[in-house]
């Protein structure tokens, strides 16, 4: 091992020249392909609000014949397909946390990639040959496997990566959802125009599975346990989060009591769930929004529905380097970098969401709709990366508490909404209502989130959150030492 002036170096040197090249860390190629299994699972998920029009929606050929759909919806149903992927992905968070302490996470991430894109080319099958509440169990289904996905990357970078660089691999890979649901919205209009929506969910999921085939070949589940990473690399890890942290299972007992009554794990998890609501509404319900009020066709509301998701994944990948660097300079501390990315970028979502359904030119519209959803890559970063700094040993536990809190407005959001925008899109002024409702909902939740978290919000590491015989390194003080204070 190196000795500590050594490691001091090898830090400066990792971080200020080298973190780039991605081709040589084992540490970002992890991270890159945790991009594309988030791309696979969020372009699974979103797949279905684009094919859903498509699905329901009577084509007018230009001779005057009219097709019918293939299915005859009511918006509360379609609301409830929607929703229903979050029926099992919502009671899932918390149990990845125990799963995670027996299994590796590795294995659980792909597998939780791999049967979701199994079940997307089923889709197709299912849909057509059997009844309504099948296509409903098959979206629960798919909702228990992906839910192991923010679980699952808290506890890769519990293992792999070094705190000053924790917001720059957790920025790489959940950027990888917002690009997928850009890739997977205008692709579906496209599909779905095309060769019938049915080729919608075939394709996206032959993407899946392909991922989880090179998943399986390159990635291992520890810096210990790679055997094609480099010794310098292995011992820089090891030695800047600490030895004892060799593995993803953790056979310590939960603390649920303090884990429970701890003021900054409910402060994250607010603002996750202010994030959750805003994210899933537009997730959701955007080429609705878009059909109804700006009248745009399922080509080009699939498209433009991608677009603020683009915004999000580039928002997200500087969100993640800015926050390193304003560690690394020492020019904020965690605390501070946390609160100002989620507080003030829940306020900007806020006003952007309002500003959206006011505005009736589709130029300014869209890019009002891309700014509200964009900014939420600050409050993401930091949400996600919150559960590390509080308690990096059970950071997959209290990450999966919160995930289910956060991820509750996916089974109300869409119902919801449903009830509310019930008119006939021809009716303008009486839809534009309804969603203005909606788009109201979000804003206030929003600025709720924000506040609650401005003042409970923290990224002190608590006494339960430590792994045990926690060793003191050479560079604890970078960024940190305010928040032990």
């Amino acid at each position: 091992m190196t000795n500590d002036s050594e490691l001091s170096k090898s830090v400066e040197v990792e971080i200020d020249r080298n973190w780039w090249k991605i081709w040589r860390n084992r540490r970002y190629h992890l991270s890159i392909m945790c991009f594309f299994g988030m791309f696979n699972m969020y372009a699974c998920r979103v797949n279905l609000s684009v094919a859903a029009v498509a699905m329901t929606k009577n084509v007018t050929l230009s001779n005057g014949t009219i097709l019918e759909s293939d299915f005859d919806w009511t918006s509360q149903e379609k609301g409830l397909i929607l929703s229903s992927f979050f029926y099992g992905y919502v009671p899932i968070q918390i149990l990845v946390g125990i799963i995670l302490s027996r299994i590796s996470a590795h294995i659980v991430f792909g597998i939780g990639t791999a049967v979701p894109g199994i079940l997307t080319i089923l889709t197709p099958l299912i849909a057509k040959n059997t009844e309504f509440w099948v296509l409903v169990t098959t979206r629960v289904v798919m909702g228990i496997f992906q839910g192991v996905a923010v679980p699952c990357l808290m506890a890769f970078w519990t293992l792999w990566a070094p705190p000053l660089e924790r917001a720059r691999l957790h920025g790489i890979a959940v950027s990888g959802a917002f690009v997928g649901t850009v890739f997977a919205l205008p692709l579906s209009g496209f599909l779905g125009e095309n060769f019938g929506w049915e080729s919608i969910f075939y394709v996206i999921g032959g993407i899946c599975l392909g991922w989880y085939i090179v998943w399986l070949l390159i990635i291992r589940e520890s810096p210990e346990k790679d055997t094609f990473i480099s010794q310098f690399e292995r011992e820089y890890i090891l030695r800047t989060i600490g030895e004892e942290k060799h593995s993803s299972k953790n056979g310590r007992k939960i603390p649920w009591s303090a884990i429970l009554t701890s003021i900054p794990v409910w402060g994250v998890i607010c603002a996750g769930f202010g994030w959750g609501w805003g994210y899933v509404t537009m997730l959701t319900q955007l080429p609705q929004f878009l059909s109804d009020i700006m009248d745009f066709d399922l080509g080009k509301s699939g498209f433009l529905s991608g677009l603020p998701y683009l915004t999000m994944a580039i928002m997200s990948l500087l969100a993640g380097y800015l926050a390193d660097l304003l560690l690394v300079k020492n020019i904020l501390t965690v605390t501070q970098v946390r609160k100002y990315y989620i507080c003030f970028s829940m306020i900007l979502q806020a006003g952007f969401i309002v500003a959206a359904i006011y505005i009736t030119d589709p130029l300014l519209n869209i890019m009002c709709i891309c700014f509200a959803i964009g900014f939420g890559a600050f409050t993401y970063s930091g949400v996600g990366i919150n559960y590390i700094d509080i308690a990096p040993a059970f950071a997959a536990v209290v990450g999966g508490l919160g995930n289910t809190i956060a991820t509750v407005p996916g089974i109300i959001s869409p119902l919801l909404t449903g009830v509310i925008v019930k008119s006939d899109p021809n009716e303008y002024e009486d839809i534009k209502r309804e969603w203005t409702i909606v788009f109201f909902i979000a804003a206030a939740i929003y600025l709720i989130g924000s506040v609650i978290y401005w003042f409970t919000g923290s990224a002190k590491q608590q006494k339960w959150g430590k792994f045990e015989k926690e060793e003191k390194n050479s560079f604890d003080n970078i960024g940190y030492e305010a928040d032990k204070n």
